[in-house]
């Protein structure tokens, strides 16, 4: 009667794992708009001068590498974030120049306070995504304008290749931070299973560490 009983729990298991891992690709993403902030300050069929063009486009990279800053900060060091929050430093960097050549002011880095932690891994992939596609637009609009410098234009160009390859990184993801999530859904249950012992009858030891289970993924040019 036991063993029955715990195989109809491995059975619900497995079948809301099932689910939750189709809930899990398919997550929406918490990546905040604010107003005249980034990408979220442009609008249809507006002109920009290059003041506002490279300070959008600067606290745009802060508010990613914010993001995804919070978000190891509170699931841990997950790819692809730990790789491509380093590229959105080297993004800032490569902007940075701009402003001195150009005597625009610098804005300042206030990003943090805009942050919205996802509430699950796969949401936190879905939110890569949404960042790195309005990323791309807001460089592609800006282009489109045309009369750029010549060196704004080649940063911007590079920018949006770079932000191309950390949409792919995060496309490619989804399912892994439906398994993170199902991962961390099991390893609660066993838990509670094992506090009152019907954990014991599937041999559970522990789950694979993070790191394991991040080598599970493909790799990536990160810029």
């Amino acid at each position: 009667m036991k063993k029955k009983k715990s195989l109809f729990i491995f059975l619900g298991l497995l079948v809301t794992g099932f689910i939750f891992v189709g809930i899990g690709v398919n997550a929406s993403s918490d990546y905040p708009t604010v107003e005249d902030y980034g990408s979220t300050a442009l609008s249809v069929d507006s002109e920009y001068t290059l003041d506002q063009m490279l300070t959008y486009a600067i606290q745009d990279e802060y508010l990613a590498q914010a993001t995804y800053n919070a978000i190891i900060d509170t699931y841990g060091e997950i790819k692809p974030f730990t790789n491509i929050v380093l590229a959105e430093q080297t993004h800032i960097d490569m902007l940075l120049p701009l402003f001195e050549t150009y005597g625009i002011t610098i804005p300042v880095n206030d990003a943090a306070q805009y942050v919205v932690v996802p509430d699950s891994v796969s949401s936190a992939i879905a939110t890569g995504v949404n960042a790195e596609q309005v990323n791309i637009a807001m460089y592609e609009a800006f282009i489109a304008q045309g009369n750029l410098p010549s060196d704004v234009q080649a940063v911007f160009e590079y920018l949006i290749s770079a932000s191309q390859h950390h949409l792919n990184a995060f496309s490619k993801d989804r399912l892994l931070g439906a398994g993170y999530d199902l991962a961390n859904m099991f390893k609660k249950q066993f838990k509670s299973g094992n506090a009152d012992g019907s954990g014991s009858q599937f041999g559970y030891k522990g789950s694979r560490s993070q790191s394991d289970s991040q080598s599970q993924t493909g790799t990536c040019v990160y810029s």
